[in-house]
């Protein structure tokens, strides 16, 4: 390794910048292996420190920079310059102007970030410390300047130069170069600074703000590639709406670009006036892109146009603040989402993402608070604790507020620190003077500065002669690497009490009282480690509770004084749509974890049929035809993921036993219902005309659904079903999941239809990255190694490298962690040979790793190999390192 023990940065040493930079004028000329950048810097003493002196060191960030010209009020000087850092003597008392000129090889920068070339496109990437990758700069979030940007380049190569702002001048420069101004007007830090250019096809729109600005929007694609923007742009217009209207956020500069490059470590970036987007995030056709793609492209496009106020407008003062203009606008995009589709699914979804990527996080090696309080390497912290258990957060306190005290806490928020870098504390400020009190904020803080998952403890007891019911409470969190002592924290649990008919029974308050905490509304905020509330006056009959309704908080629980019958009937009965798909969950993944010890014992497999029965009531209810009410059928249909039971199952976890546990399910389902499922699917046809509307959509995930189940049925009407829907699938969804279930199947078509799909899309990346990952998500490490030589394979191209390693790794929990430790072996060698190109991109693969302690021993045995031969290899990037350590020795 570089270090065994790679530097800290420390929250507690925060200090504020001692120089401020109040514009920026930056000049680029793009060159293919000769790119020249010029800035000059408006500097001044930050009033807020105190110098002693008449003269300081101006310390400016630089990395992986040559030699750097300097000049200070136009005239040049000798700099001390190091592999980190330029440093000149400037006034402490005066401000001046400071000029840096620094030459680049775009086309050899193979890390992607800073300025690179790829496909003969110029694309930046700034965040979080690549504009030092550029020019030396004072490289940190609470520097704001303006940005006056001219770019030139040959009109032949890039036709198209585009920057931060609104465009000014354009000049012709002869011998066919031109050049590009643009002005950003309003004062942002420098990882929000863009520059593209390159070849490109757009489509254009516009539009005009509730303050009648007209903007000017535009998407730039590869050429060739502009009929599949179109739905990019849809989902734009939309968004701009939904922040006026539910926000009051309007925008605020003349044009809105989007530009879509095809290599790109991130999913997009959102660069003031001038996003940058992986391109599988924009282009869409129903023949390439699944019904989750394009969710997905609306909720990413939403994304980051919000950050332009939830990030940009107001962005963070450090990097420790990371959560709040990320898990801020998670929120923002969630709620968008939920209005656009159907509330109550995109929640399950949610949910069910939160508990398959950040539960993991917080239960293993990598955990960390939302905001952590140290780190290593920035980059490692963009993580789904920070986005989506940093949304939970804010729903929890939207929540509380409810909308209109929470739209005010948001509209003070935004008004008071425009323009500024500020810390958690400031948002949690406006909150509160709305009224969240969540608790004191001393404790409600612990949700952001406490790793790991609360669980708690709930006991329900019921007296139907006194009409009486309580529910007591007790709360912990498991210890996480560098937190031993865990502290209660104010959970608020949404709840209702149900009649012997399944309907919310009403209370007044003085049928209440608590222990502990608090009643508001429907929520009982839990205060201490333990606490109660007791109901009296109830109606006659039998009473069940509905707990943490909506997912209230981002907790873990279990309840007793209920037993199978009581939750079947919750799962059927209950009328919060996620509390009956999450008691269905729970039913499934506790059938699954005895099935999984019963084969580990060779013991029977027991009896699901009431469970199975209760399952069907939802999948089976009524004909399947196109209507937003199937998602919600579909997801009561879908058995928790491995990746969830193994979670659950959480040590010395066999993959292949959890495999078989999930397959013997589906298997008893199909030999007591499978006519049914049958006899419907033949009814309703699995044929796809390629429609990609929300009912579509929502009819497409309720039959495939069904297939999951009835490939795992040994019946040849099932493999001919699931045959019929492949080779009949006009759009890529029911293209891409009938495929994989040819693959689960063995089945003798599965070559054909590999086959068959390559030969259609073959010159398409983003259709071929799905049929890379389809087949590692389903093989073993042979596998993988062997479509490393096919000739479509690019390890240069992030996308393909995740679709093809990353799937392997992420999504294959037998290939992966097999019993002969070649996954890892694969693994382990190729973070390494990524690592010297691709750092970040190398270190979020090989977080892959953080589960191998809770596998049984002699994988922890391979594991510990792997991971020994990566931390042997000399030279690897503080980001590979840092994952390595973390995972290592947690």
């Amino acid at each position: 390794m570089k270090s065994d023990n790679p530097p800290s940065v420390r929250l507690a040493d925060y200090a504020p910048p001692r120089f401020l930079i109040d514009h920026v004028e930056l000049s680029v000329r793009l060159d293919c292996r000769d790119t020249q950048a010029t800035g000059v810097y408006h500097v001044r003493p930050n009033p807020s420190v105190d110098h002693g002196t008449a003269e300081s060191t101006l310390r400016l960030d630089a990395d992986g920079l040559g030699a750097v010209d300097v000049w200070l009020n136009d005239a040049p000087v000798d700099a001390q310059q190091d592999a980190s850092s330029v440093s000149l003597s400037v006034p402490s008392d005066s401000p001046c102007r400071v000029k840096v000129r620094t030459k680049l090889d775009p086309a050899t920068n193979t890390a992607l970030s800073g300025l690179y070339l790829t496909n003969g496109v110029y694309c930046t990437q700034c965040e979080a410390e690549g504009f030092r990758r550029i020019v030396p700069f004072i490289d940190r979030p609470d520097v704001l300047a303006t940005y006056s940007v001219s770019v030139e380049a040959s009109k032949d190569d890039c036709p198209v130069l585009l920057s931060n702002g609104n465009p000014g001048a354009v000049e012709e420069l002869g011998n066919g170069w031109h050049r590009v101004h643009w002005n950003d007007p309003h004062p942002k830090p420098c990882y929000l600074f863009a520059l593209v250019g390159g070849k490109f096809d757009k489509i254009t729109d516009r539009f005009v703000t509730k303050d009648e600005r007209e903007v000017e929007l535009a998407i730039y694609v590869e050429p060739g590639k502009a009929d599949r923007a179109d739905f990019a742009m849809d989902a734009l217009k939309r968004s701009m709406v939904w922040d006026e209207e539910r926000f009051g956020r309007l925008y605020d500069l003349d044009v809105f670009n989007i530009v879509a490059v095809s290599d790109f470590n991130l999913g997009a970036m959102e660069n003031k006036g001038l996003n940058i987007f992986n391109d599988k995030y924009i282009l869409a056709s129903p023949e390439t892109a699944t019904d989750e793609d394009y969710e997905r492209i609306d909720s990413i496009i939403a994304h980051e146009y919000f950050h332009n106020w939830s990030g940009n407008r107001v962005t963070c003062r450090d990097w420790f603040q990371l959560c709040l203009k990320e898990g801020l606008t998670v929120f923002r995009d969630q709620e968008y989402t939920s209005d656009v589709y159907d509330r109550s699914v995109k929640r399950i979804r949610s949910v069910r993402d939160l508990w398959a990527h950040q539960f993991p996080e917080d239960a293993g090696p990598l955990a960390h608070a939302v905001r952590p309080d140290t780190y290593r390497e920035i980059n490692n912290f963009y993580t789904a604790t920070v986005y989506e258990k940093g949304a939970e957060i804010v729903r929890m306190i939207a929540n509380w507020l409810e909308p209109e005290r929470f739209r005010a806490a948001m509209d003070r928020y935004f008004s008071t620190y425009d323009g500024q870098a500020v810390r958690l504390e400031e948002f949690l400020a406006c909150a509160e003077i709305e009224g969240a009190d969540l608790g004191t904020w001393p404790d409600f803080i612990g949700w952001y500065t406490q790793a790991g998952t609360p669980h708690v403890d709930v006991a329900f007891e019921a007296d139907p002669d006194e009409r009486t019911a309580s529910l007591a409470f007790s709360q912990s969190t498991a210890v996480t690497p560098g937190q031993k002592t865990k502290k209660p924290l104010p959970v608020p649990c949404k709840l209702a009490l149900l009649d012997k008919y399944g309907h919310d029974i009403a209370f007044s308050p003085d049928q209440i009282s608590t222990e502990g905490g608090r009643w508001v509304g429907d929520q009982f905020l839990l205060e201490d480690s333990t606490g109660a509330i007791h109901f009296s006056d109830l109606p006659d009959g039998l009473i069940r509770p509905s707990l943490y309704r909506d997912y209230s908080a981002p907790v873990t629980h279990d309840l007793e004084g209920l037993d199978e019958s009581d939750r079947l009937f919750l799962a059927r009965e209950d009328g919060n749509a996620f509390n009956s798909w999450a008691q269905l969950q729970a039913l499934c993944s506790e059938a699954l974890q005895r099935r999984y010890h019963r084969l580990g014992l060779g013991e029977p497999l027991g009896d699901d049929a009431l469970l199975f029965e209760t399952m069907l009531s939802k999948g089976l209810c009524c004909p399947i035809n196109k209507t937003l009410f199937h998602a919600a059928r579909a997801a009561a249909t879908t058995l928790p993921s491995p990746q969830d039971l193994a979670r659950t199952i959480a040590r010395d976890i066999d993959p292949h036993r959890v495999e078989l546990a999930r397959k013997s399910f589906s298997t008893d389902l199909c030999r007591i219902h499978g006519e049914r499922m049958l006899a419907m699917l033949e009814e309703t046809g699995v044929e796809d005309d390629g429609d990609v509307s929300p009912a579509a959509a929502s009819r497409r995930a309720l039959i495939l659904a069904l297939l999951q189940h009835l490939a795992n049925m040994d019946d040849p009407r099932a493999e001919a079903l699931i045959a019929r829907a492949y080779e009949t699938s006009v759009g890529m969804t029911m293209r891409i999941k009938t495929l994989t279930l040819l693959i689960k199947r063995r089945s003798p078509a599965a070559c054909d239809a590999l086959a068959s799909f390559e030969e259609r899309f073959g010159d398409d990346p983003l259709a071929m990255d799905k049929w890379f990952a389809v087949q590692a998500t389903n093989g073993n490490a042979q596998t993988v190694a062997d479509l490393e030589h096919h000739a479509s394979y690019d390890a240069n191209n992030p996308n393909r490298v995740r679709s093809l390693i990353g799937s392997f790794s992420g999504l294959n929990l037998p290939g992966f962690h097999a019993a002969d430790g070649s996954g890892y072996s694969l693994l382990a060698d190729r973070i390494v040979e990524i690592d010297a190109n691709n750092p970040q991109l190398a270190a979020r693969l090989a977080s892959s790793f953080r589960t191998w302690k809770t596998m049984d021993k002699g994988r922890q045995e391979h594991a510990r190999a792997a991971l020994a031969t990566v931390k042997t290899e000399k030279n690897l990037s503080p980001d590979l390192c840092d994952i390595i350590l973390r995972i290592r020795d947690a």
